[in-house]
């Protein structure tokens, strides 16, 4: 098909938005009555053939990606009497992530984590090609979400195709947004790495990435945010060296898991755990072997040890709902060290972890189960049995049996 009937095939309906490249409105595909997005780069009084070999650029890497949070490529032509290039792709219903911002103001942690992810996921089958794909403008206003809540990354006018490693592309990005190496034309998959990180941290704090407060180089996130695992990962990945920087999504991923205190990453999709536990008093369930009935103990010490694992379970609660926040917030503003702040959140959660397993025990006791599992008969228990007094011959610490060896 012509150019020209190309240019007659789709009718121009309002306006989408504008990127770095051009402006791109909703059409209508006349011959299949489809609704599509057309991206038109206007070459008249532009800076010379740099922004259409952008845009050249950016078709033909959007017609070689196949991923459902990128748009599908359609078609691309040309007006070259009126110095107009067009690219039509998929047109993906739902709104950026910066006009869920202006309308709803910071959105939940949970929410955060959930994108966290899912971008991530966009962004690994980028960097995994060959050659890698570096998107250089990771922002808001560039990711979509669908109505169906899956992420959409849009607006790939300065996507870069290959690493070089003597520099030399164009500059390309948001301030804020833009990662220092790209003043200088570098561009890796850590660049799109603090570019989600300044996003995620816009989305969470409502103050644009620009306007973020800093220390030196480095965004200083503890003004604008509450300490938790979020802030730490983004800090992590907005560091102005990229060195020092999680290189990969699988870095970021891992990072987001062990500062998450080892819970398992989400599946796509999922929304991952917030940064504060959302649990109420009763809500949680012992682990595997908690379930099994406390036997061999009197009636009347089994009645107090209910009431003890009742009160001490309520104690926990209150101590981990109010007094430990209360008292880490205090020292974590008394503390102006960032050093001083990462010990104080890691011992947080230390102690979290540590109350939360008392707090399973003391809920097993109050229903008189076995508050230490399947082998907590062979704890020193009121009433229970006791240990044996030495262990089996050939059994002892320093022993390590041999497989398929007769004595």
């Amino acid at each position: 098909m012509s150019d020209a009937a190309k240019i007659a095939r789709y009718a121009l309906g309002d306006a989408l938005g504008r990127g770095g490249q051009g402006h791109t409105f909703r059409a209508t595909d006349r011959q299949t009555r489809e609704a599509v997005a057309v991206k038109r780069l206007q070459l008249k009084g532009s800076d010379g053939w740099k922004p259409f070999d952008l845009f050249e650029r950016e078709c033909k890497v959007l017609a070689s990606l196949d991923h459902p949070g990128i748009p599908a490529f359609k078609d691309s032509f040309a007006n070259e009497e009126a110095g107009e290039f067009f690219l039509v792709m998929e047109l993906v219903e739902g709104r950026t992530l910066s006009d869920m911002l202006r309308r709803g103001g910071p959105l939940e942690s949970a929410q955060l984590w959930n994108f966290l992810y899912q971008a991530l996921e966009i962004l690994e089958y980028l960097h995994g090609l060959k050659p890698p794909v570096i998107h250089r403008d990771v922002k808001p206003q560039n990711m979509l979400l669908r109505q169906d809540g899956r992420l959409c990354l849009v607006d790939f006018g300065g996507v870069r195709v290959a690493l070089r490693e003597d520099g030399g592309s164009t500059m390309v990005g948001t301030f804020g947004f833009m990662a220092p190496e790209q003043l200088h034309g570098e561009a890796t998959p850590a660049t799109d790495i603090f570019g989600l990180g300044a996003t995620l941290a816009t989305l969470a704090t409502g103050v644009e990435a620009d306007k973020l407060p800093r220390k030196g180089l480095k965004v200083d996130l503890a003004r604008v945010m509450t300490a938790g695992p979020l802030r730490e990962l983004l800090l992590q990945m907005m560091e102005p060296d990229p060195s020092d920087r999680p290189g990969t999504c699988e870095a970021v991923r891992a990072e987001a898991k062990r500062l998450q205190g080892d819970e398992p990453a989400p599946a796509r999709g999922q929304v991952a755990p917030p940064d504060e536990e959302a649990e109420a008093p009763g809500s949680e369930d012992p682990p595997p072997g908690q379930d099994s009935p406390l036997t061999g103990v009197p009636p009347p010490l089994m009645l107090l040890l209910r009431v003890v694992g009742a009160m001490g379970y309520v104690g926990l609660v209150l101590l981990d709902a109010i007094f430990l926040p209360v008292v880490f917030a205090m020292l974590s503003a008394a503390s102006g060290d960032e050093r001083k702040q990462k010990k104080l959140e890691r011992g947080q959660r230390d102690i979290r972890k540590a109350v939360k397993s008392g707090r399973r025990s003391l809920k097993a006791l109050a229903r008189g189960k076995n508050p230490y599992g399947k082998r907590g008969q062979d704890r020193n228990l009121p009433g229970g049995p006791k240990p044996p007094d030495r262990l089996p011959p050939g059994r002892g610490r320093g022993h390590r049996g041999r497989r398929g060896r007769r004595p």
